[in-house]
């Protein structure tokens, strides 16, 4: 996914965006859609993100530029939040029903319960090493 963003502040490991909204200022009749920003007007839509540092480029706050976000890593990010902890959810009732053949319901349920506590924690703390932001593509004139 590719959007242009408007950079609002500089830090040292990331960069705060606003996302560029050509549609949101005012519309009228008289305004073409064709023309852009030259007789439409365009603004900021107030939504901020954050893009990772580019080596390759020299930035100053109010440059607008191309942030390019991969689906790959969005869709990562998707499964380790529910994949992680369903698994380890489903191995600890799974777990404790063999180990334990005669525990009850409740009982594995609460192991399922605790293995998704503990799915959740590995995740925060895998998430936590990676580093996975937009990147910033190009500067826009």
């Amino acid at each position: 996914m590719i959007r242009i963003a408007v950079i609002a502040k500089i830090n040292d490991s990331y960069i705060d965006l606003l996302i560029f909204d050509k549609m949101q200022s005012t519309y009228s009749e008289n305004c073409d859609a064709f023309e852009g920003c030259k007789r439409c007007g365009c603004g900021l839509s107030g939504q901020s993100f954050r893009a990772g540092i580019p080596k390759n480029l020299s930035l100053k706050v109010g440059d607008r530029v191309e942030v390019s976000a991969s689906i790959a890593n969005a869709l990562g990010a998707f499964l380790a939040i529910i994949g992680i902890p369903a698994l380890v959810g489903f191995l600890s009732w799974e777990f404790i029903g063999t180990v334990f053949p005669a525990i009850s319901e409740p009982a594995r349920a609460l192991a399922a319960a605790l293995g998704l506590a503990l799915g959740a924690g590995l995740t925060i703390l895998v998430a936590g090493k990676r580093n996975k932001l937009p990147e910033i593509t190009r500067i826009l004139e």
